[in-house]
């Protein structure tokens, strides 16, 4: 198996976990937000497609494999400093523009939007440590 297709399964595993542990803090923390997935905006969930929230992290990893590729040149040194700064600069570039989209078109809280913009910058960071390690 080539090391990119490690890495990325590495990087999924990884990313999957944390979503989940950060899904149940996040329930357990702020109970008013989870209230609000029952929402009408958000569908039921169901079998049709609650299988997309178990493979976004694989495919989200391959998004950031190629990412990393890209940017990693220009990251600091140290592989916690790189992962932090790649979390950091995805969050800007690819998760703000589509919350700010998302918001101004969906009944969602501004703390929603926020919780979603942690959650994006924590997964990247997660498959930056990945990807620092095996892609330096």
């Amino acid at each position: 198996m080539s090391r990119s297709l490690i890495s990325i399964l590495m990087a999924g595993v990884l990313v999957l976990a944390t979503s989940m542990l950060m899904m149940y803090a996040a329930a357990f923390a702020l109970p008013s937000l989870s209230e609000e997935y029952y929402s009408t905006v958000f569908r039921s969930s169901n079998f049709e497609t609650q299988w997309l929230f178990y493979i976004h992290p694989f495919v989200l990893s391959a998004a950031l494999l190629w990412f990393w590729h890209h940017l990693k040149d220009q990251l600091s040194e140290g592989r916690l400093a790189k992962a932090v700064e790649f979390g950091a600069r995805y969050g800007v570039v690819a998760m703000l523009p589509v919350l700010l989209l998302t918001f101004s078109a969906i009944d969602i809280s501004f703390l929603m939007v926020m919780t979603w913009l942690f959650y994006g910058i924590v997964q990247a960071m997660v498959a930056g440590l990945v990807y620092a390690g095996r892609h330096a």
